[in-house]
């Protein structure tokens, strides 16, 4: 056997955490000093891998052949033997999934139970604000990477809520109150909605009206943005073949002089993972991955890539011909309890998105423009912690009233 670790050469080419005291997600970014070695590849958020043809080896890049020479070097095990029912979903694989500092197994992230959470549009008990705050207790030999994925949250909404926190190396012990809720972007509320800042998806299932059940994503790179449209699910596949994109395989001969033109389902070099829903938007789909720590990153050619856990949720629930939206909603506004919060997130398209502007369009949508403390709303807009936070009432004069434009009656 001669196993291969696959990190920085992925098919879906990827460009793609103190005391025991409950922190609050309010705290300043730390610079890192670290420094890569040879025939490494930085990735993201801390994060370094190894150059195609080298693999991780004792903190270091080493070339295949050289790590081939120890048998005990394996990072994916052996595919599992083919079922005897071939009707029946594919047992999932326990491979090792490593990054520097972390090594990973799936048998240690069974599916978590499917939460509906519980909405309502009525104007008089109106509620857009879904989840609670978890506070979680970052076990030592776990990395936040970890934690994040216990808890269903991608790496990008842990990384802006606690930005000064070692995602790689967290001192053990550390206790957070992880930012598990959520504003419900503006949408139809129907079938699945995708908002692409926030690299999360929200499916609003037909047979159960009035809920609501979400999932963290990792989305399209900068140079292969997920598109802003509608769509529709037009098939449903387990352990799906990919047949690679003549211009995403131009870009893996380019980069790696990788010249497949097909990868087989099952394959652990499969982007696709076990199940995928294939959208009537060409060249574009909602599936698993072979690359878990890649949730919450722009690491892939646009498609939508869930935790193997939650894409095996997802696909039972989900049916052919579901409607679905992707939408670029970088502020969200909501209500819970008659206060009113907000919700905020980078603009990593740079789409030159005017944060202040649209806050106020909002809220005179929603006849709240002299309900909120503008203090807190443009504090939220600046520090962007992509987390529900309440600006509700103050007697600071709204930027519409600071010019002499009476502010619009609350609704």
């Amino acid at each position: 056997m001669n196993p291969r670790l696959l990190l920085a050469a992925t098919a879906a080419s990827i460009a793609c955490a103190c005391a025991t005291a409950v922190k609050q997600p309010d705290v300043d970014a730390k610079e890192s000093s670290s420094k890569l070695p040879p025939h490494a590849v930085e990735v993201e958020y801390g994060m370094w891998s190894c150059e195609r043809g080298y693999v991780l080896h004792k903190k270091l890049c080493v070339s295949e052949e050289e790590a081939a020479k120890e048998p005990w070097f394996e990072v994916f095990g052996a595919p599992p033997p083919a079922a005897e029912d071939l009707e029946a979903p594919p047992k999932r694989r326990d491979p090792l999934h490593a990054m520097p500092n972390f090594v990973w197994r799936e048998s240690e992230f069974t599916a978590r139970p499917v939460v509906a959470y519980p909405y309502s549009l009525d104007a008089q008990k109106l509620d857009t604000v879904i989840g609670d705050a978890t506070s979680y207790s970052i076990p030592q030999g776990q990395t936040v990477y970890e934690a994040a994925r216990h808890l269903g949250l991608g790496i990008n909404q842990v990384a802006a809520a606690f930005p000064e926190l070692d995602l790689l190396d967290p001192a053990p012990g550390t206790t957070l109150d992880f930012p598990t809720m959520w504003i419900l972007p503006e949408s139809d509320y129907q079938g699945l909605v995708i908002n692409i800042p926030e690299m999360r998806i929200y499916y609003f299932p037909r047979s159960n009206p009035g809920t609501v059940v979400t999932y963290p994503v990792g989305l399209g790179r900068d140079d292969w943005r997920t598109p802003i449209d509608r769509f529709k699910v037009i098939e449903k596949t387990v352990d799906p073949a990919w047949l690679i994109p003549e211009t995403i395989r131009a870009e893996h001969i380019r980069e790696r002089n990788d010249p497949r033109t097909m990868i087989a389902g099952g394959d652990p070099e499969n982007p696709l993972g076990h199940y995928r829903l294939r959208l009537n938007l060409p060249l574009y789909g909602i599936h698993g991955t072979n690359i878990p720590w890649g949730i919450g990153m722009q690491v892939t050619h646009g498609c939508i890539r869930l935790y193997p856990e939650d894409i095996e949720r997802l696909y039972a629930m989900v049916p052919i011909g579901t409607p679905g939206q992707f939408v670029y909603q970088p502020v969200k506004i909501g209500a819970r309890d008659g206060e009113i919060y907000i919700e905020v997130h980078p603009d990593f398209y740079g789409t030159r998105f005017n944060y202040l502007q649209e806050s106020i369009r909002l809220l005179g949508a929603k006849g709240w423009s002299n309900r909120v403390d503008w203090q807190l709303l443009n504090a939220a807009i600046e520090k962007k912690h992509g987390a529900p936070t309440r600006i509700s009432r103050s007697a600071s004069p709204s930027p519409l009233e600071a010019h002499g434009v009476p502010a619009p009656a609350p609704s």
